[in-house]
């Protein structure tokens, strides 16, 4: 399987139909409509709405609390890095899923950022892995910084000059294993040092959700507030040190395709949210 994967790989014709491999040898999903959101072929309007809707329902509950929410949606790696998506794939198209949600979320009266905006700003340094599914620790304090700004928390910034200490070696991603060749090809990663920001924050401790998997609580011990993002593997771990450096309590939690509960998010109290649904999954199940 291992030398299967790895003649396919050099020749550019994958082994898994959910990969397709770009220019210079880039890896995308092709998987949840990726592609198609990132290029204008799918404009699914009404499921938008029901999203929009969702959040506009979480504002209004957040804002009787005097909480705030901003909505933040992490791109597909296709929407960033589409000059290296396969010919077919890379013309911009006049609007996507993500500009409709922008404005619908805008329509609503709901503070969004697009991140879409910071991380193609940031052309210098690769903010997204080149096999795996998932921006890098650069890419995602990047974002972060979007996020503190539309939360008019501008002294939360944490300037990525003093602490992006290059870039390492590390194994081929997600997507790499689904070809079987993680072990044979190498990616790069940021590598960030908080230092200059103060002391490693604890260790996450387990918080408890409707679900099994549950979510992460970080009680840094310092006299910030308590922020909470509600969202999936582009965030869970991403974002918690960056928030840590200056929030009191940092919460995670699944959005679990708009399944998560009120409740989870009363218990705690949070005078933030993030609602932070990647891309591909900012939809509402059944919606």
């Amino acid at each position: 399987m291992r030398a299967h994967g790895r003649l396919r790989y050099a020749i550019d014709l994958p082994s898994d139909l959910r990969v397709i491999i770009g220019r210079d040898n880039w890896l995308f999903l092709n998987g949840d409509g990726t592609i198609e959101q990132s290029t204008g072929k799918i404009l699914r309007e009404a499921q938008i709405a029901t999203f929009a809707d969702k959040a506009a329902a979480l504002h209004a509950h957040l804002a009787a609390k005097g909480a705030q929410l901003v909505v933040a949606i992490p791109p597909n790696g296709s929407t960033i890095n589409r000059a290296r998506l396969p010919a077919w794939a890379a013309l911009a198209p006049s609007v996507t899923e993500y500009d409709l949600m922008m404005r619908a979320l805008a329509k609503r009266g709901v503070t969004a950022v697009d991140l879409r905006t910071a991380l193609n700003a940031n052309a210098g340094s690769p903010t997204y892995r080149r096999t795996d599914t998932h921006w890098n620790r650069l890419g995602a304090l990047v974002a972060y910084n979007a996020v503190v700004q539309a939360a008019r928390k501008p002294e939360w910034t944490i300037d990525p000059a003093r602490v992006l200490k290059g870039f390492e070696r590390v194994e081929g991603g997600d997507l790499a294993r689904l070809l079987a060749v993680a072990a044979d090809v190498s990616d790069e990663d940021a590598v960030i040092d908080l230092g200059p920001y103060g002391p490693a924050p604890p260790p996450a401790t387990p918080l408890a959700t409707q679900f099994e998997s549950g979510g992460d609580l970080v009680e840094t011990g310092r006299a910030g507030p308590t922020v909470m993002v509600i969202g999936d593997s582009f965030t869970r771990g991403f974002w918690q040190d960056y928030f840590a450096a200056h929030a009191g309590r940092y919460l995670w939690m699944h959005h679990e395709l708009c399944g998560f509960r009120l409740s989870v998010i009363d218990e705690h109290a949070p005078q933030l949210v993030i609602l932070a649904p990647a891309e591909r999954q900012m939809f509402c199940a059944g919606g």
